[in-house]
């Protein structure tokens, strides 16, 4: 079988689900990405989830930016 995915297999296929629970789905502006929490007001990109390769020159998503408290984010 074979699977194709944009994910990394660590996502996948998780060794640990609690590994995981931080880690989150956002849309900035539009733009898919993933973010891990950080602290209660703090969380840090982890991956930009989008084809389109202007998202990547997006300065404030670069992968290792942090994003200051997110507005409606649910955990």
């Amino acid at each position: 079988m074979t699977l194709y995915t944009i994910l990394p297999p660590e996502q996948v296929f998780p060794h640990a689900a609690e590994a995981f629970h931080n880690i989150h789905n956002y849309s900035y502006e539009g733009i898919p990405i993933l973010i891990e929490q950080q602290s209660p007001t703090s969380f840090r990109v982890q991956r930009i989830i989008s084809t389109d390769p202007a998202h990547y020159l997006v300065p404030a998503i670069q992968p290792g930016s942090y994003l200051p408290v997110l507005q409606g984010f649910n955990n």
